[in-house]
């Protein structure tokens, strides 16, 4: 069975390319999203990491302020409209 010829018609083989290709699309946009999830589950970490190390309380808004930022400009939401005049700390 190796070696074996198999025939079908060009409407079946058009059907199975198409759903190849459209296999092949969603794969490559499941990839792209757990990619763009992964590195902004890094950039918050980060965030919280650096605010929790910081001393003063400037310091740690600067970090919390650009932990929003990064939801924000995830989800499309408006910092303005969600947060009004974010506080943005002072970096060190």
């Amino acid at each position: 069975m190796k070696d074996a010829t198999v025939t079908i018609s060009y409407e079946s083989f058009q059907a199975i390319k198409t759903k190849a290709d459209k296999f092949d699309k969603l794969t490559s946009e499941n990839e792209e999203t757990a990619s763009k999830e992964s590195s902004f589950i890094d950039q918050l970490t980060t965030c919280i990491e650096k605010a929790n190390e910081c001393q003063t309380a400037e310091h740690k808004q600067y970090h919390i302020a650009l932990g929003i930022r990064a939801i924000c400009e995830h989800y499309d939401y408006d910092l303005k409209a969600e947060y009004g005049e974010l506080d943005v700390g002072q970096a060190y």
